[in-house]
């Protein structure tokens, strides 16, 4: 089912925003469409997670699943000096035939990788050799891999080592006979030409630990114009109770249990403000991590921002350029952030470029503050059995 502002085809709706995130962010396209992870509601008479454990309803036969780790090495790819490679694309088919319950994904890269999306798909889609392709040549697009399957891991830019971790109890589940997909996207500043690495080592739960399954959350700032020589500030909020309303009939009622920023070299500060209800005011998330560090968050205990009205999404830049940066690759900025949640819904909200017109301006103290509005809300509920 898709609930939102947009009407029209699972594909459309569940879309554009998460995408972008695509995750984050650095793809060739800002606006594909996209799909988020498995949700944390399951169809009735199905078993659920969702009450502090697994249990089989009357009738049903529980079944458990096995604990694994695994560890998928890549590359190398010889890149040369100042050069930049965005168009590969890597793919491991896990052969799993039950569901994994996936709750940590620990990445080592050499320095060269700048930045890579990773998605599972069933291994039906985008058929192929595993290792290393273009894209291209699968017609790969991370929007429809995250609509047909989930995200499975990002990098902060720049980074070489880092973990995304889930708490005891939550993961994110991975159907049985997947595929994970990266984008790749290299960049070799050195003087030098290098041989770029990347490793993925995956820790899953048994079914029988997993008390909650965890659902995407995603926020957007896209109507960037960052002026020159300055500091800058740009907000977008986003109603989601009253979108909860909409869905349930109730108030919003949700936790949050991982975070990961994103943005460039001139991105100096990223924060996500609970606005209204019991936590009114307080940082549901925030960094002031520069390219390099990771910008990732594991939230234990999580955060409980239930009564809320809305999350606002605030990106602040130092420009130290002579002109003007606008939203994109390379030299260009973004401003997205993500999270996982335990809603039975999933979340993409965003200002898109659509709203520049009615994005407001004002300077205080020297900085420049933009806000534009949250035009694109999107909720998605997957109907999927507990697996």
């Amino acid at each position: 089912m898709v609930s939102g502002r947009a009407r029209g085809s699972r594909v459309g709706a569940a879309w554009v925003v998460l995408a972008a995130w695509a995750l984050v962010g650095c793809s060739s396209g800002g606006d594909a469409a996209a799909r988020p992870v498995m949700d944390a509601a399951a169809d009735q008479g199905s078993a659920t997670a969702d009450d502090g454990g697994a249990v089989a309803d009357a009738g049903d036969t529980f079944v458990n699943t096995s604990a694994h780790t695994l560890t998928h090495q890549m590359g190398p790819w010889m890149v040369g000096a100042g050069a930049e490679r965005s168009s590969d694309c890597e793919s491991w088919t896990l052969n799993n035939d039950e569901p994994l319950y996936l709750s940590t994904v620990e990445m080592t890269a050499s320095p060269g990788m700048h930045h890579s999306n990773w998605f599972f798909v069933p291994e039906s889609h985008y058929p192929g050799p595993d290792g290393t392709w273009s894209c291209a040549s699968r017609n790969f697009d991370q929007g429809v891999a995250s609509l047909v399957g989930g995200v499975f891991f990002a990098q902060s830019t720049q980074v070489t080592h880092e973990t995304q971790q889930f708490p005891p109890g939550t993961a994110v589940v991975i159907p049985a006979h997947a595929r994970i997909i990266g984008q790749l996207h290299m960049l070799n500043a050195s003087p030098a030409a290098r041989a770029i690495t990347v490793g993925l080592n995956v820790r899953t739960l048994p079914r029988s630990e997993v008390r909650t399954r965890l659902s995407p959350f995603y926020l957007e700032y896209h109507p960037l114009e960052i002026t020159p020589r300055g500091r800058s500030q740009f907000d977008v909020e986003c109603p989601i109770d009253e979108r909860a309303r909409m869905l349930t009939g109730e108030p919003l009622s949700m936790r949050f249990f991982y975070g990961l920023a994103h943005y460039h070299d001139l991105g100096s500060r990223m924060r996500v403000t609970v606005v209204g209800g019991p936590m009114d005011g307080r940082a549901l998330y925030e960094t002031d991590a520069r390219q390099g560090e990771s910008w990732a968050r594991t939230m234990s205990p999580p955060v409980d921002i239930s009564g809320a009205r809305a999350l606002r999404l605030s990106c602040v830049y130092d420009n130290t350029r002579s002109t003007t940066v606008r939203y994109g690759l390379g030299a260009g900025e973004m401003c997205i952030w993500f999270g996982f949640t335990d809603s039975a819904y999933q979340w993409a909200g965003r200002a898109p470029a659509s709203a520049r017109p009615m994005v407001t301006t004002e300077v205080r103290d020297g900085v420049n503050y933009n806000t534009a509005p949250c035009t694109e809300l999107f909720t998605l509920n997957t109907r999927a059995a507990m697996q």
